[in-house]
């Protein structure tokens, strides 16, 4: 018979590695829909599928609280590859180097993403994103990995960027890649 103590510290572990396994998932399925839209060539405004004040959000004022241009805050980020909307995400740039965000998937079939970011330049910022990838019975076949480089505005309130995608098997070896996709973003900000 297990003692009391070691019921609950195996309970613990068992809800970590639950948790840690949706993460993953949610981190896969995110970048899997998005590259099921690249390669199908379909866009994710088809059939009216994303609110026109999504699309249509303008910045309101200057960078937050008087503070110089940064990548850091929340996005309103629509993404295209060859004149067609791939993508869209509410994407939050953390003081950190961390990045994470919630992209225009149904939530059903997880929608959570994250990365890292680092400044280049004066205005000028490059995203990692890497997740795992799945085959369509759920098995572990690969990684996923996101290239962006991006420039805020002088006044940061948008950023405009190039993203390339590139897909590795379980080896390291390329089998995929996605280039030139578009992104444009507005801050999203407390205006009320």
């Amino acid at each position: 018979m297990l003692g009391n103590n070691i019921r609950v510290r195996l309970l613990v572990l068992l809800a970590a590695v639950a948790c840690c396994n949706l993460l993953v998932q949610s981190a896969a399925a995110c970048d899997k829909n998005k590259l099921a839209r690249l390669a199908s060539g379909s866009s994710l405004t088809r059939e009216g599928k994303i609110p026109s004040q999504i699309l249509e959000q303008k910045a309101t004022s200057a960078a937050p609280m008087g503070r110089p241009a940064s990548m850091v805050g929340l996005w309103n980020v629509v993404d295209t590859n060859q004149g067609q909307v791939v993508d869209l995400f509410f994407d939050t740039w953390n003081a950190d180097g961390n990045e994470f965000f919630i992209d225009g998937t149904n939530p059903a079939a997880d929608n959570v993403c994250q990365g890292t970011w680092e400044q280049v330049g004066a205005h000028t910022y490059k995203l990692k994103h890497i997740s795992w990838t799945f085959d369509d019975s759920g098995n572990l076949n690969g990684t996923a990995i996101f290239h962006d480089v991006v420039t805020v505005s002088r006044d940061g309130n948008s950023y405009t960027g190039t993203e390339n995608v590139y897909i590795y098997d379980l080896n390291g070896n390329l089998i995929q890649e996605y280039l030139g996709d578009q992104l444009q973003a507005t801050r999203i900000m407390v205006d009320f």
